[in-house]
């Protein structure tokens, strides 16, 4: 981002108060501030960060955008002044997107998969083009602005953004801002049920990623229960359909030990699984018909994959300091999610280890939820359920002699790196407020 200060509150309809300066960067954490940023003053739930006005400042920040309840009598740097700081950043982020001429934007939802399919879109995409991406898990109504506008280069032929939510209107709210060409629902199952108060919420919410004018395409999965809600949803644009095994634009024709067999519109070709990074067939299918309809060919497809190296905290593969096999799944837990990572585990030819924690946000099905996912782990043979959490004696009851419960999970930790060794294959998987990604690091 280089930027006049003017042309800023030009895109915002605001006034710049003081001189006219030049921004490099934006950033909205005072602690990483850097000389010639722009400061913008976030109020958060548990901060606010016009508290930190003057620190950024010191700091270096060469302007600042605040809310007008903030007295600015005393700045000593340009500034502009909002109703809105979180709205405004998402206003300046549409308007800098045509500045740098509205790249073709892909956007992507889901409950599960979403981070990966997004990396991966952007990896293969990046073997033939310049590619802006979310950055991290930057995916809601402060992330998405933040990738958008902090992203490394000008000259972007290619973006490729995660759309998270978590209440309604979130979806079509960040639409608004990346005005996707082409979008892709990946899937809907329970999740944040706390705040969404219904499936049917929740489904509606997920479809806002279809709802702008700017969206001509959608790459949706044939397999899924929903796809003929979608389909109807989304008759006048182009449906691109993927399957794992059945015939659609794009499918995997064969898979074994070694490969899969790909189908799609500009060819046949086959994929090593060694080069695959553990990557779910799904999302690696999802992936490759996003890239391609986006302009990447076989080769790029190929370079990409196995480039990507996967991301730490969803299903990431690494060897234990015991010579194990751990699967780093920490990041995030949900009903469908768990049983798609103990399936992928089932794969495993080695004693399986399976590290649990709860998953959040459930509501009033919360322990029907618990109770499935340790009876799937006992049904794919398990040897260990190593749980910490609220339904303890549920899975002690349902999966016997081999759980182990914890409260302490330092002594999870040390226990899981007992009983694992170069036969066994760990996986780790909770919600992200369980703070498991402490075990997948004790672990190495």
């Amino acid at each position: 981002m280089n930027i006049k200060l003017s042309k800023i509150a030009n895109l915002l309809s605001l006034d710049l108060k003081g001189p006219d300066t030049n921004i490099l960067d934006l950033t909205i954490d005072s602690r990483e501030v850097k000389n010639g940023d722009l400061f913008v003053a976030i109020e958060g739930n548990n901060y606010d960060g016009h508290d930190y006005i003057q620190e950024s400042i010191n700091s270096g920040a060469l302007g600042v955008l605040c809310n007008d309840q903030f007295d600015t009598t005393k700045l000593s740097v340009p500034h502009i002044v909002c109703q809105d700081t979180l709205k405004s950043l998402g206003k300046l982020a549409a308007g800098y997107r045509k500045i740098i001429g509205s790249p073709f934007t892909i956007g992507i939802t889901g409950t599960n998969g979403k981070t990966t399919v997004t990396q991966l879109t952007a990896e293969i995409l990046k073997q033939c083009f310049s590619v802006s991406t979310t950055l991290g898990n930057y995916n809601n109504d402060i992330g998405l602005p933040l990738s958008i506008l902090k992203s490394p280069e000008d000259n972007y032929q290619r973006c490729v953004y995660e759309l998270g939510a978590s209440k309604k209107n979130d979806i079509s709210y960040l639409v608004n801002i990346c005005e996707p060409n082409m979008t892709a629902l990946l899937n809907v199952s329970e999740a944040h049920m706390e705040s969404f108060g219904s499936f049917e919420t929740l489904m509606s919410t997920k479809e806002e990623i279809f709802s702008h004018t700017n969206t001509d395409q959608v790459i949706l999965n044939k397999d899924d229960k929903h796809f003929p809600r979608w389909e109807k949803i989304n008759m006048l644009k182009k449906i691109t359909a993927i399957s794992i095994s059945n015939n659609a634009d794009y499918f995997f024709e064969k898979i074994d030990d070694k490969y899969f067999y790909v189908s799609t519109p500009k060819g046949k070709f086959e994929l090593s699984k060694n080069n695959s990074s553990e990557v779910l067939a799904i999302n690696l299918l999802f992936s490759i018909a996003l890239a391609m309809e986006a302009g990447a060919s076989i080769t790029s497809v190929k370079d990409g994959i196995k480039s990507f190296s996967g991301i730490q905290g969803r299903f990431y593969t690494y060897i234990s300091s015991t010579k194990s096999i751990v699967i780093d799944d920490s990041y995030n837990a949900n009903p469908e999610s768990m049983k798609s990572s103990l399936y992928q585990l089932k794969n495993f030819n080695k004693t399986r280890i399976f590290v649990m924690g709860d998953m959040g946000e459930l509501g009033e099905r919360s322990l029907e939820h618990h109770i499935s996912v340790f009876r799937l782990a006992k049904d794919i043979d398990v040897k260990h359920l190593i749980y910490m959490g609220k339904y303890k004696n549920e899975a002690k009851s349902i999966f016997g002699d081999g759980c182990r419960t914890f409260d302490d999970i330092i002594k999870l930790t040390d226990y899981a790196r007992s009983v694992s060794d170069e036969s066994t294959v760990v996986l780790i998987k909770a919600s992200r407020f369980m703070n498991f990604d402490i075990i997948a690091k004790g672990l190495k």
